[in-house]
């Protein structure tokens, strides 16, 4: 989902739900893809408005491959694993997953700051 401001998201939300907009109107009002449209009102409907509010938040190789392995293993769609475990985009488990299929079935943290001369 591009840059939104939660002021965004929440007038999403409302033009969805009160005034009864649609997600081709809201997307060229907006600037982002009619199903990320969806995707935000069902995580606000589902998770409430105390979702938006959420920080950056760090996801453990373990979660991650708990979340990879419902979609991979038992079969259950990757929209409906994002939403209920309340990921900020569907697209983040989709690049778990892919990332896990391209690394060898291994999940990946990727380390944040620079790299050191070794690495170089």
């Amino acid at each position: 989902m591009s840059k939104l401001t939660k002021k965004d998201k929440l007038n999403i939300y409302k033009e969805w739900t009160i005034e009864n907009k649609r997600s081709t109107y809201l997307s060229k009002k907006y600037g982002i893809g009619s199903v990320s449209i969806k995707y935000l009102v069902s995580l606000i409907h589902k998770h409430g408005m105390d979702i938006l509010d959420k920080p950056h938040t760090y996801y453990s190789a373990q979660f991650k491959l708990e979340a990879i392995n419902r979609v991979l293993v038992n079969h259950e769609a990757a929209y409906s694993v994002s939403l209920e475990l309340g990921l900020k985009s569907q697209g983040m488990l989709i690049n778990w997953i892919r990332s896990y299929k391209e690394n060898g079935y291994n999940v990946v943290i990727k380390r944040k700051g620079r790299r050191t001369r070794e690495q170089r």
